[in-house]
């Protein structure tokens, strides 16, 4: 009952922040964090002055900011940080896979950034308004589609899960088959029953999950990132770009990673394995309301 609670005043919690954020009650917070994000591109772009010139550890020192922007910028809107977390939070992932996922889709952000520039700079002459315009529009917009694909998901497979649970319900208190009263009912017992899958098999993320939620979060490349990765391509020092931009990657991991692992902590802690069937109720609720979450922010 303690784990019902808490879960319904985590959930509570989480949507009067998203409710608070989206009315604009947070306005000034998030102004305040988007113009240091603004702010901290003039040392970014001194720390590209320097590498034109040549100057010792210009290539050190650009990687250093681009790394110390990625976790200024995660600190703001965006960069997947309450999907990861709802997702984390919902579907009882291992901590290890939610770290794996959470990493890859944060790098996976750079290298798309990377190829942006490379592809539409190189390929196509693209200048830097219309990469950050290309960035915050179509493939922005992709992005956006993938994470309502990803809350589908979350609320096909829960309840699936769900309709599961009843009908082993159903067939253990409605159907007896001639089972002894001791029958253990196991996944390969041969009653005829459907049973629900186990709980370590429940908790794992599977590959279509986790394709989405790296894709989802992919699709949105940092403008910081696009603009370091211009400006080095412009003074013919890409690989220093590159080096940045993965840098930046990482600094952004570094705060999406914190939000996701404490999602994954609660969901251990609130849910734990789920073993009886009014958790595993409780852990498909959770997992529809998530993933009605993601498609209510992104739709």
């Amino acid at each position: 009952m303690r784990r019902v609670i808490a879960l319904a005043a985590l959930v509570v919690l989480a949507l009067g922040a998203l409710l608070a954020w989206r009315l604009g009650w947070l306005a000034e917070a998030r102004l305040a964090l988007i113009e240091a994000q603004r702010a901290f591109q003039a040392p970014l772009a001194a720390g590209v002055r320097a590498l034109k010139a040549h100057e010792p550890g210009a290539v050190a020192g650009l990687i250093w900011l681009g790394f110390l922007y990625g976790v200024l910028h995660a600190a703001g809107p965006g960069h997947g940080k309450v999907v990861l977390g709802g997702w984390a939070l919902s579907a009882r992932a291992r901590v290890v896979k939610v770290a794996a996922i959470t990493l890859a889709a944060s790098l996976a952000q750079s290298a798309v950034a990377i190829a942006l520039v490379l592809g539409g700079a190189w390929l196509f002459g693209l200048g830097r308004a219309e990469l950050t315009d290309l960035a915050e529009g179509p493939v922005l917009r992709a992005g956006e589609w993938v994470l309502v694909a990803l809350g589908a998901f979350l609320v096909a497979r829960g309840l699936w899960h769900l309709r599961r649970h009843d009908r082993v319900t159903t067939d253990e208190h409605g159907h007896d088959h001639g089972h002894t009263l001791d029958h253990d009912h196991h996944a390969s017992c041969g009653c005829g029953h459907a049973h629900a899958p186990p709980p370590e098999v429940a908790a794992r993320a599977s590959f279509a999950e986790a394709a989405l939620l790296i894709a989802g979060v992919a699709l949105r490349p940092c403008t910081g990132a696009v603009f370091v990765m211009l400006l080095t391509l412009l003074i013919g020092a890409p690989a220093a770009g590159v080096a940045a931009v993965l840098a930046m990657g990482l600094g952004t991991a570094l705060i999406t990673l914190a939000v996701a692992l404490l999602g994954a902590t609660f969901g251990q802690q609130l849910l734990g394995d789920a073993r009886g069937l009014r958790l595993r109720r409780l852990a498909d609720l959770a997992q529809i309301v998530v993933g009605l979450g993601i498609v209510a922010l992104y739709l």
